[in-house]
C-alpha cells in the first residue's frame, strides 16, 4: 500500500476468502484440451494487517493498520487440461471493491478500482495458485459527528502478491 506523503507499506499478513464460478463460451474443449470462459467471482473478502514503526528523537512510535476489502470480480480466463483431472488456469479480472482502512482510531473507506491476474494448478478438487492485485482509491475519513466538514481524501495505490489453496467443486 502507497500513500500520498507516507512510506510504502507491506502488509504483515493477510487471509482472504473468495467464492466464484467459470462460464465457459463453448461445451466442448478446443483439441480435447483448451476452454475459454469469463469468470464470474461472487464475493472476495480479504484483511490485510500493517505493522508500522515510526522512529523519532522520543523514542519508537508502534502502530496498526487494518485495512479490509469485499469485492466481485469478472473477466476473460484460459484453462487447459492436458490430462484428465488436471487443471492449468490463467485468468485476468476487474474487480470493483470497496476498500476500508482502520488506522489511529479512524476509519476510512471508498470505492477502490482494483484488477486481479494470476494462475493456478489444480488436480482434481484441490489446487494451488499465484496472483497478483493492483488498483487504487481515495480513502474518505468517516464521522459521526454531524458538525465535522473537515473529511480527509487520502489517495492510496495498492499492489500486492498473494498465494492460495483452491477447491473446485
Amino acid at each position: 500500500m502507497e500513500q500520498d506523503n507516507f512510506p510504502k507499506l507491506k502488509g504483515n499478513y493477510g487471509v482472504g476468502f473468495t467464492v466464484g464460478k467459470t462460464f465457459y463460451l463453448h461445451k466442448k474443449p478446443i483439441a480435447n484440451c483448451l476452454r475459454f470462459g469469463v469468470d464470474a467471482t461472487w464475493f472476495d473478502i480479504n484483511y490485510i494487517n500493517y505493522k508500522i514503526e515510526h522512529i523519532t528523537y522520543g523514542g519508537t512510535d508502534k502502530y496498526n493498520y487494518h485495512q479490509g476489502d469485499v469485492s466481485m470480480h469478472v473477466g476473460p480466463s484460459l484453462t487447459i487440461t492436458p490430462v484428465k483431472n488436471l487443471y492449468i488456469v490463467g485468468y485476468f479480472r476487474y474487480a470493483p471493491t470497496f476498500s476500508s482502512l482502520y488506522a489511529n482510531d479512524k476509519f476510512s473507506g471508498n470505492y477502490a478500482s482494483m484488477f486481479v491476474g494470476g494462475a493456478s494448478l489444480s488436480y482434481g478438487v484441490i489446487g494451488l495458485g499465484i496472483e497478483s492485485r493492483f488498483g487504487n482509491s481515495k480513502y474518505k475519513a468517516f464521522s459521526l459527528d454531524k458538525d465535522s466538514k473537515d473529511i480527509d481524501k487520502i489517495k492510496t495505490t495498492f499492489s500486492g502478491f498473494r498465494a492460495f489453496i483452491s477447491f473446485r467443486f
